[in-house]
C-alpha cells in the first residue's frame, strides 16, 4: 500500500478521523479532534481494556504507519494509535518509546507450534492431509494437528510465545487452535488433551483471557496467564489431574471455574465442577543420594514422602526436562532404572497421594560412570572364611579388558590398602605374604584398550580365621585326661575331636568347649589322635591343626606284674 506523505515540512499533523484540521479550520475543528481523542483515551484506558493492550518498544526508523500496515488488521487505525499514545509527529518516534496498541487491533493469523525434542517413538496425524508422519525436532504442527506418544516416548512443543508443553508417555494430544496477533509475539494457544499426561512452561501473558492458553479434557478446561502446570487425563475420561507448580491456573468444569494456586491440585470429574484445591506432597529430599552412580541399570532409594502411596521418577539430559529418558512410577521409594550411557543427567521425583495428584518436584544432578564395567569376582567369595593363609584371588575378563587396578584392605573404605596393584595383567592373584587372621576386602577394576579405568567392583568380604591352636602334652590321672592348649583371641571357642584313627571316623570325642582346655573320661589304653579348631565369635571356623598321635598307657601296670609272678610260679 502506498504510503502518504506524512512528513512535517510537507503539511500539518493528521488528525484523529485522517482529516488534516488546522488553525485555519478555526477553534472548532481542534476541539472537535481533542474532544474525539480524549474520548477514546478514556475508552482505552477503562479498567479491561487498558490490561488487553500489547506494549510496543519502538525501534530505530519506526513510524507510526509503519507499525499499522505491520501489525494491525486496518490503516484507519493509524490515526487512532497516533492519539491513544499523544504522538506529537508520526513520523519521528524516539527509539525506545512505549506504545500502548490495543490487542484487539492486531491481525490474527494462524501458528504453528514445532517440535524441540523427542524421545522414543511418536506419530503426528496431519489435519490438512490427514497424513501420519513420525514426529522428529524441527517439525511444525497447525492448528488440527493430532500428536500420539508411545509406551516410553515424549514430545516437547514450542509456541510462537516461547511458552512449551513437554507430552509425556502414552498420550493423545490435539492441537485445536493456534493463532498469532500479528509479529507481536503472542498467540492463542488451545489443546485438547484426549489421555496421558503433559507439563505446560506458559510465557506469562499480559492480561487474563489475551491472548489464551487451555488445556482441555474431557473432564476439565485449564486456563493460565504464565505459569507451570501439569495436566492429565484418564484413558476412562472419567477425570482430570490438575497440578499447579507456579502461578495460578483457572479449572473450569460443569460451568463452575475454582483458581488453584501454586502449590495444590484439583482432582475433577467429568460433569462435576472442580473440588476445592489439595496441597500437593512435598518434594522428597534427594540431597543424601549419591551424584555419582557406577552401575547400571541404576538402582536408588528415594526418601520416603509423607502421605505418598507411590512415587514417580523421571530422568532428563538437563533440567529443562525437554527430552524424557526415564518415566515411571513406582509404588515404594525402591527405585531401579534404566541401563542408561555414561554422561551427565538430571533427576527428578515427587510423591504420589491417595487422590492420583502428584506432588512438588525434587531434583538431583547425577553421573553415570560404569564403564568400563568391572569385573565379576569369584573368589575369594563374599562374606566366606578362606583357611589357607596365601589366598588366590580370581575373577572374570570382561570384554575389551587390557589390564586390572586390584585392591586389598583390612576395612571397608579400602584407607591405606595392604595391596593397590595398577598395572596387573593377569584375572587371578596370589599375594606375596600370608594374610594375618582378620577380616579383608577386596576389588577390581578393569582398565580398557583406551587406557580409560572404570569403577571399582563392589568389595567382597572374606575372613581369616584363627589359626589352630597347639595342643600341650595331655595331664593324665587315674580316671580321666586333661587336655589344654594355646588360648586364641578373647571371645573365641574351640572344637576338639580325639579319635583311634588319622582320619578321624572313629571318634571318641567330639565336643565344643568355650574354654582352651577338656577334661575327659580316661579311655582305654592305646593310640589315639587329636586335633583342635578355633572358632570366632561369628561362628567361623578356622582350620584344624596337623593330627597329633598320643599313646595311653594302661591305668596302672600292676597288673601286668601279678600276672607276670603268677606264670612264674607255676608249676
Amino acid at each position: 500500500m502506498p504510503r502518504p506523505d506524512l512528513r512535517p515540512d510537507r503539511g500539518p499533523t493528521p488528525g484523529v478521523s485522517g482529516s488534516m484540521p488546522t488553525a485555519r479550520n478555526g477553534a472548532g475543528g481542534w476541539e472537535a479532534a481533542a474532544a474525539a481523542g480524549a474520548l477514546l483515551l478514556l475508552l482505552t484506558c477503562a479498567p479491561g481494556a487498558r490490561a488487553q493492550e500489547w506494549i510496543y518498544s519502538v525501534r530505530p526508523g519506526d513510524t507510526l504507519w509503519d507499525l499499522t500496515e505491520t501489525h494491525l488488521t486496518s490503516m484507519r487505525y493509524w490515526p487512532r494509535l497516533q492519539q491513544l499514545n499523544a504522538v506529537k509527529d508520526p513520523w519521528k518516534l524516539p527509539p525506545g518509546t512505549r506504545l500502548r496498541i490495543p490487542i484487539a487491533w492486531l491481525k490474527v493469523q494462524p501458528a504453528s507450534a514445532q517440535v524441540v525434542a523427542t524421545q522414543g517413538s511418536a506419530q503426528a496425524v496431519l489435519a490438512a492431509t490427514g497424513e501420519t508422519v513420525a514426529v522428529a525436532a524441527g517439525l511444525r504442527l497447525s492448528a488440527g494437528d493430532t500428536i500420539q506418544t508411545g509406551p516410553e516416548a515424549s514430545v516437547t512443543l514450542e509456541f510462537g510465545d516461547g511458552s512449551r508443553l513437554l507430552v509425556e508417555p502414552e498420550s493423545r494430544l490435539v492441537l485445536d487452535e493456534l493463532r498469532a496477533y500479528g509479529n507481536s509475539g503472542m498467540v492463542d494457544t488451545r489443546l485438547r488433551l484426549q489421555r496421558g499426561r503433559t507439563e505446560s512452561r506458559v510465557t506469562p501473558r499480559p492480561a487474563p483471557g489475551v491472548p489464551r492458553y487451555e488445556i482441555s479434557t474431557p473432564a476439565a478446561v485449564t486456563g493460565v496467564r504464565g505459569t507451570r502446570y501439569r495436566v492429565s487425563a484418564k484413558a476412562d475420561q472419567e477425570a482430570s489431574n490438575t497440578e499447579v507448580l507456579g502461578g495460578r491456573v483457572g479449572v473450569t468444569g460443569a460451568g463452575a471455574t475454582r483458581l488453584v494456586p501454586a502449590g495444590y491440585g484439583v482432582v475433577t470429574e467429568a460433569g462435576k465442577a472442580p473440588p476445592a484445591p489439595t496441597r500437593l506432597l512435598a518434594a522428597p529430599d534427594l540431597s543424601g543420594l549419591s551424584a555419582v552412580l557406577e552401575r547400571v541399570p541404576i538402582s536408588l532409594a528415594i526418601p520416603v514422602v509423607r502421605g505418598a502411596v507411590a512415587y514417580r521418577v523421571q530422568i532428563a539430559r538437563d533440567e529443562g526436562f525437554s527430552t524424557l529418558l526415564f518415566d515411571r512410577t513406582f509404588l515404594d521409594p525402591r527405585v531401579r532404572g534404566p541401563d542408561l550411557p555414561d554422561g551427565d543427567y538430571v533427576l527428578r521425583a515427587r510423591g504420589v497421594d491417595a487422590l492420583g495428584l502428584e506432588g512438588l518436584d525434587a531434583y538431583r544432578r547425577l553421573t553415570v560412570n560404569a564403564r568400563p564395567e568391572p569385573p565379576f569376582l569369584v573368589s575369594p567369595g563374599h562374606d566366606t572364611a578362606v583357611l589357607e593363609r596365601v589366598p588366590i584371588f580370581n575373577w572374570a575378563q570382561p570384554e575389551g579388558a587390557v589390564a586390572y587396578r586390584f585392591q586389598l584392605a583390612d576395612n571397608e573404605r579400602f584407607v591405606a590398602p595392604i595391596i593397590d596393584l595398577a598395572e596387573h595383567r593377569e584375572t587371578s592373584l596370589t599375594p606375596a605374604e600370608p594374610l594375618a587372621p582378620g577380616l579383608y576386602f577386596w576389588r577390581v577394576a578393569t582398565r580398557a584398550r583406551s587406557g580409560e579405568e572404570g569403577p571399582f567392583s563392589d568389595p567382597q568380604r572374606f575372613k581369616q580365621p584363627p589359626p589352630a591352636p597347639a595342643a600341650q602334652a595331655p595331664v593324665l590321672a587315674e580316671t580321666e585326661v586333661a587336655f589344654r592348649w594355646g588360648a586364641a583371641a578373647p571371645g573365641e571357642r574351640y572344637e576338639f575331636q580325639l579319635a583311634r584313627d588319622p582320619d578321624f571316623e572313629e571318634r571318641v570325642v567330639d565336643a565344643a568347649v568355650s574354654e582352651p582346655q577338656i577334661r575327659i573320661a580316661r579311655p582305654e589304653s592305646g593310640i589315639y589322635y587329636l586335633r583342635i579348631r578355633a572358632v570366632d565369635p561369628d561362628g567361623d571356623r578356622g582350620p584344624y591343626g596337623a593330627p597329633q598321635r598320643i599313646d595311653l598307657p594302661p591305668r596302672s601296670y600292676w597288673p601286668l606284674a601279678v600276672f607276670g609272678v603268677l606264670l612264674m610260679l607255676a608249676p
